[in-house]
């Protein structure tokens, strides 16, 4: 899993192996993560927010 960023647009691309790219927008949406961080919620806000402090 993979994710690109663009700051401008607040706007996160989510790579998965064998699936088509998901684009997550909306302040408000969960983001996909691994396995490994199955406890983790960030949403796309709390992510920028947390990155262009």
């Amino acid at each position: 899993m993979g994710w690109l960023l663009d700051p401008d647009e607040k706007t996160v691309f989510v790579y998965q192996q064998k699936q088509e790219i998901e684009v997550f927008d909306d302040p408000d949406a969960i983001l996909p993560v691994p396995a490994f961080a199955n406890g983790l919620q960030l949403t796309v806000k709390d992510l920028f927010a947390w990155l262009l402090d």
